[in-house]
């Protein structure tokens, strides 16, 4: 049983686990709330900012209050469903139902912890984080597996959750495939970022890297933003020349919608926790399709990037502009760049390649 907090197809790390499943063999059962608008209210929640303490805890108890309805809608929606050997939890938000499931079907319980789930944004609620945290401590303790999305964050939850051991790492990967590629050309530095809003995602910081970037073409493809509002800062900064702003594309289609474009880009701050040891989905989709990439110079990319891009000051749109025009100038490098990130996609940046972590995890 997979759960989640909303559809499956809105999360790609479920849906990959769902899909490696399927392709081991094994019978898979999806549980979500039969009304899933939970998640986009918690997605939103760490670009409010700093508020009144007042208002920052009034919205830690909805947030509460939201966690209760969501246990007790997949609960109940568990009910009816056949007996089930292993029990998939994605993120703190479905782990006690998912634990209530195990329990009735003695069944494995696996909790796969998507980020550190206390810190999701730059002033959280205070009571919120002390009760969740605590909450998410006692039941990863009893769950036979815990999972996660890189060695740090791995680290972390050991600590934060006094685990006996680390968490077991299955990189956010995409599926080994066949894609087209971009042909080198003289032309303008073909640029992209693809992604969704966050509380480190800045996207102030692209537009003021634009003009400084050399002879860079930036494409913005962003969801949760108001294009709209995005397209007419983009014509009063005078940069229609310089950056586009296009509709997102489905989420199973991410990794062939970035054919035709050179480097993709990551603009992570490390205003939270999460955001300083990010290793984000689009990074290694990025890699399958044979971008380098340019990204901020944190704990967790650094090492995955070597070889295949460059980095920059975090929220230093200035240096983010100078590694761009880099780049632009030095077509040879970025062409080597794009052939070894395609190589270490197929070689070991893959679905495929995670697909024995997560056997581990669900058979023991």
């Amino acid at each position: 049983m997979i759960v989640t907090e909303h559809e499956l197809s809105r999360d790609p790390r479920a849906r990959r686990a769902a899909r490696t499943a399927r392709d081991l063999g094994i019978d898979v059962i999806e549980l979500s709330p039969p009304a899933a608008g939970a998640s986009q209210a918690r997605a939103h929640a760490g670009s409010i900012g700093r508020r009144r303490p007042i208002v920052r805890e009034l919205r830690g108890i909805w947030r509460l209050g939201r966690l209760i309805a969501v246990s007790t809608k997949l609960t109940r929606a568990a009910r009816d469903v056949p007996t089930v050997d292993a029990v998939h939890a994605n993120d703190f938000d479905t782990l006690p139902a998912a634990w209530r499931v195990a329990q009735r079907h003695g069944a494995r319980l696996i909790y796969d912890a998507h980020e550190i789930y206390t810190a999701q944004e730059p002033d959280p609620p205070r009571l919120h984080r002390l009760v969740t945290g605590a909450l998410e401590g006692w039941f990863a303790r009893r769950a036979d597996a815990v999972v996660t999305v890189n060695d740090p964050i791995a680290k972390e939850l050991k600590r934060r959750l006094h685990l006996d051991r680390e968490p077991l790492v299955v990189l956010n990967c995409p599926a080994a495939q066949d894609v087209p590629t971009a042909v080198p050309s003289d032309g303008p530095l073909r640029a992209v970022y693809q992604g969704a809003m966050g509380p480190g995602r800045y996207i102030e910081d692209l537009l003021t890297a634009a003009p400084g970037a050399g002879n860079t073409e930036l494409t913005l493809r962003i969801a949760g933003v108001d294009l709209e509002a995005l397209r007419a800062d983009v014509r009063a900064r005078g940069l229609d020349n310089r950056v586009r702003v296009v509709t997102p594309v489905a989420p199973d289609v991410l990794v062939e919608s970035l054919a035709g474009f050179e480097v993709g880009l990551i603009i992570n701050r490390p205003v939270t926790l999460n955001d300083r040891l990010v290793l984000p989905n689009k990074l290694f989709e990025y890699l399958m399709a044979g971008l380098a990439v340019v990204v901020p110079r944190l704990p967790a990319l650094e090492p995955v990037v070597e070889g295949v891009g460059l980095t920059f000051a975090p929220g230093d749109p200035a240096h983010l502009a100078a590694v761009l025009s880099r780049l632009a100038e030095d077509r040879a490098s970025l062409q080597q760049m794009r052939e070894e990130a395609r190589r270490r996609a197929l070689t070991r940046y893959n679905a495929q390649e995670q697909a024995a972590v997560l056997t581990t995890a669900w058979q023991g």
